[in-house]
């Protein structure tokens, strides 16, 4: 694999984009529009993209997937073939 060399100033344009989103919660576009070095605004908006990134992958983890009922047709851990017999009610039968 290429090693890839990043410059101290974009990581630390990235770094602090990352501690922004984190700590106060800001999102990208309010850098839109900013009249600063554009190097280092892009920089900041990928750490905020990242951070964004992070979070919704950690939450995620938390989400429990749909069940899908397809699967359970072909589960080899669930007997579709049952003998009706057997489950049929097998209660009393009404007086007459």
């Amino acid at each position: 694999m290429d090693d890839i060399k990043v410059s101290e100033d974009y990581k630390q344009a990235f770094n602090e984009g990352y501690e922004l989103a984190k700590e106060l919660g800001l999102k990208p576009d309010i850098l839109d529009g900013l009249k600063a070095d554009k190097y280092r605004m892009q920089a900041m908006s990928e750490g905020m993209h990242q951070y964004q990134k992070d979070v919704a992958m950690e939450q995620s983890k938390d989400i429990i997937p749909p069940f899908d009922m397809d699967s359970v047709d072909n589960s080899p851990y669930i007997e579709t073939d049952i003998d009706n017999d057997k489950t049929q009610d097998k209660g009393f039968e009404p007086e007459k």
